[in-house]
């Protein structure tokens, strides 16, 4: 992490293991280094990589944009659909393939 200005550069906090999660890794922050910088849990980071270094820093607030993610109700996603529309061959397949599992059709 790189560290802000009144904050001490190089300061060692020993060493951290990767955890799986899914398909990714999590990496664990120190306390200490996490006070230090008062990050937060949810924060934004970016990741660099930089030969066989990965430096993670906070996006700075005002860099970050806001995303509204559109909200539908099932009626209006409903209307989108065509029920008379073809099939594909591959959904076809799909629905008059035999169980593999404890499905319960």
């Amino acid at each position: 992490m790189v560290a802000s200005e009144n904050v001490r550069s190089g300061t060692d906090f020993g060493s951290t293991r990767l955890k799986k999660a899914g398909g990714s890794l999590l990496v664990t922050v120190p306390a200490a280094a996490r006070h230090m910088l008062d990050l937060k849990e949810g924060q934004e980071l970016t990741v660099t990589v930089e030969g066989t270094r990965i430096t993670l820093e906070p996006v700075a607030e005002r860099t970050r944009q806001r995303v509204r993610k559109p909200r539908y109700s099932l009626d209006e996603l409903l209307t989108q659909g065509d029920a008379q529309s073809a099939v594909s061959e591959d959904e076809n397949d799909w629905q008059n393939s035999p169980a593999v599992g404890r499905e319960v059709w």
